[in-house]
């Protein structure tokens, strides 16, 4: 991993779960070049966020932050299982098909069969810069797939066959009036002013 920069970073500060269709989820995210104090302490955060949520997979995007990063926890429970963090993933070798059901704590309530490689390699680097290399099938990779999607901007329901698709999209439009209704009473901040927060902090971790 690069060697990070040396100079005052903004801070991160406490973070939530983000639903549809907040700008950080349809945003694509940029690689990490800095691992500071606050990065560990979002992670920390994160799980916090994800077995609160009965999650087993947590992207950046997913509580406003555009970092290449994700978490995941199989078991959904903390305490159990192994917490992997992967920060600047790459998949490569897909393999095999799969149809499973998916939902996604961004998107509550909504669940679909989605086609995915059954078996992927994934390289990234961990919360400590230690490199990582894991070859995987079954569940890990199917959340693992579904994390990265988030790192890319994508959300489960654009990899979904056109009748399910015009399905989700009703479901889609309805986050999407609760979400501007929050913004017009003044619970959620304005477009502008996230856009201006996600480029704050892109800014001071981020590749160019």
């Amino acid at each position: 991993m690069p060697d990070s920069p040396q100079v005052p970073a903004t801070g991160i500060g406490p973070l939530a779960l983000v639903e549809y269709p907040h700008p950080a989820l349809l945003r694509p995210a940029k690689p990490l070049v800095r691992i500071d104090e606050a990065v560990c302490d979002a992670v920390s955060q994160m799980f916090d966020i994800m077995y609160e949520a009965e999650g087993i997979g947590l992207a950046a995007n997913q509580v406003a932050l555009p970092y290449r990063l994700f978490i995941v926890n199989t078991t959904g429970r903390r305490g159990d299982g192994q917490e992997l963090v992967f920060i600047n993933p790459v998949l490569s070798r897909p393999r095999g098909t799969a149809i499973q059901e998916e939902g996604c704590l961004s998107l509550p309530g909504l669940r679909m069969d989605v086609r995915r490689p059954e078996k992927i390699v994934v390289e990234a680097w961990s919360l400590d810069g230690q490199p990582i290399r894991l070859d995987l099938g079954g569940l890990l990779s199917r959340v693992v797939q579904h994390e990265f999607d988030h790192l890319e901007g994508k959300l489960f329901t654009d990899r979904l066959p056109e009748a399910a698709a015009i399905e989700a999209r009703r479901t889609l439009e309805t986050f999407r009036e609760v979400f501007l209704g929050q913004q017009s009473r003044g619970e959620l901040p304005a477009h502008d002013d996230i856009v201006a927060r996600l480029d704050r902090l892109q800014v001071d971790r981020c590749q160019a």
